[in-house]
């Protein structure tokens, strides 16, 4: 009886968690979850401060169609849907602040709107593809929010910069409409807000029902009653596990791949460094909508996106910054990102974070993850399951990591079969 038998997955963040669920509905039994902090929950589980949760960010999940909702759900996950409010902020051409609601990314007063292809992979082709006016516009922020120069980033960088579409405001609709319908570039560089196209779209959000700890600490207890072994605290030498692994194991490696070039013999590439401040303010008043987010992108101030949410029966706001903020100019900065959904009353600022974050790849990141990945399936084939470490979006790492478990469990057939 031929094929691996055993599964190990190396990370306990959402794509971890994820990735033991579905290995364990194709069939496998022998299941190991190593993660190497205290808990599940990666990136995604905020810390707790008086059974308040001090979230890093805004992180939803989808309505009831969602396949990763779907998922946790049939694991005893509960989550609570909402009205899916978010909005931003930009600037016009005179410098004055423009709100657009319901529409998460950049509104630029410009009448054109005709594009071109992106001439390469870079995040600089991916801007110049846009009228001159628009591309400015976009690199200003760029450069205020990473940093970096976009000749040496991945165009993909523009998904979790939220600039990936763009509003031509003064343009018109209607021909802005028609041109998104034949020209595939148009669609993929443009958007119309909801409220102005009719489009249905996400209007419903959801959230794990008492918040992100509980929702881990739930999918531990129901990973360890499905028979999966959680090993907490766990921290996996790349290279021991690359010698260890055996003919009869699938590796899923869900963690951060950089330490894996190293032991497969490769030259760890340049990444996009970038550290985000947070500060968590409780929330004395609001009359606008809980939860909802704005985003900045007048390249002003420090704070790229603000998200209020209710956390512990309180409400509280956090402030992304791109860099470290003057705590005396903050609490202005949100009031008027909030402004254009509500009227704030701040109260104290309740904690501060830094911390780095490798969710923007340099082109040679990309590259040296095509080699790895190629490095990888030559020793191990499907055996060795990448945890989806290009994708930014969830719903991409799930497809991507499910689509790999089902081409291992075909390898691995009859024995994970039988298992079952």
């Amino acid at each position: 009886m031929s094929g691996p038998r055993r599964i190990r997955i190396i990370g306990g963040g959402l794509t971890g968690v994820l990735a033991a669920f579905e290995a364990h509905r194709l069939g496998w039994r022998d299941i190991t979850l190593q993660e190497r902090f205290e808990a599940l929950g990666g990136v995604a589980r905020p810390k707790l401060i008086h059974g308040r949760e001090m979230r890093d960010g805004c992180v939803y999940f989808g309505g009831e169609t969602d396949p990763i909702v779907q998922t946790l759900s049939a694991h005893g996950a509960r989550f609570e849907t909402f009205d899916n409010r978010f909005g931003s902020m930009s600037a016009d051409f005179a410098g004055r602040r423009v709100f657009t609601w319901d529409f998460g990314g950049p509104a630029v007063d410009c009448p054109a709107y005709r594009v071109k292809a992106p001439a390469d992979d870079s995040l600089a082709a991916r801007l110049a593809a846009y009228p001159p006016e628009i591309a400015a516009t976009l690199e200003d922020y760029v450069r205020w929010h990473l940093g970096a120069d976009p000749a040496l980033v991945h165009g993909d960088a523009v998904i979790p910069m939220a600039i990936n579409r763009v509003f031509p405001a003064a343009a018109d609709l209607t021909a802005l409409a028609q041109a998104k319908v034949t020209d595939p570039w148009t669609d993929e560089l443009y958007a119309i807000p909801r409220a102005l196209s009719g489009r249905t779209a996400n209007l419903v959000a959801s959230l794990p029902e008492g918040g992100f700890a509980k929702l881990f600490d739930g999918l531990h207890a129901a990973l360890v009653k499905l028979g999966v072994k959680v090993e907490l605290n766990a921290l996996v030498p790349p290279r021991q596990l690359l010698a260890e692994t055996t003919a009869d194991e699938t590796i899923v490696w869900a963690a951060n791949p950089t330490p894996l070039f190293k032991p497969m013999g490769l030259a760890t590439p340049a990444l996009v460094k970038k550290s985000f401040f947070t500060y968590v303010f409780e929330v004395e008043a609001f009359d606008g909508p809980c939860p909802v987010y704005v985003q900045n992108f007048t390249a002003q101030g420090a704070t790229f996106r603000a998200y209020l949410y209710e956390s512990g029966g309180a409400k509280l706001v956090v402030a992304e910054c791109v860099r470290e903020a003057d705590l005396k100019t903050l609490p202005g900065e949100l009031r008027t990102l909030l402004s254009g959904f509500g009227a704030a009353t701040l109260g104290p600022m309740i904690h501060a974070d830094a911390q780095p974050r490798w969710i923007y790849h340099s082109l040679e990141a990309i590259a040296g993850l095509k080699s790895l990945r190629a490095e990888l399936a030559a020793r191990f084939g499907d055996r060795f399951i990448p945890g989806a470490w290009e994708p930014y979006a969830k719903a991409a790492k799930l497809a991507e990591v499910n689509a790999a478990l089902a081409r291992a469990r075909d390898l691995a057939a009859p024995a994970v079969a039988k298992a079952g």
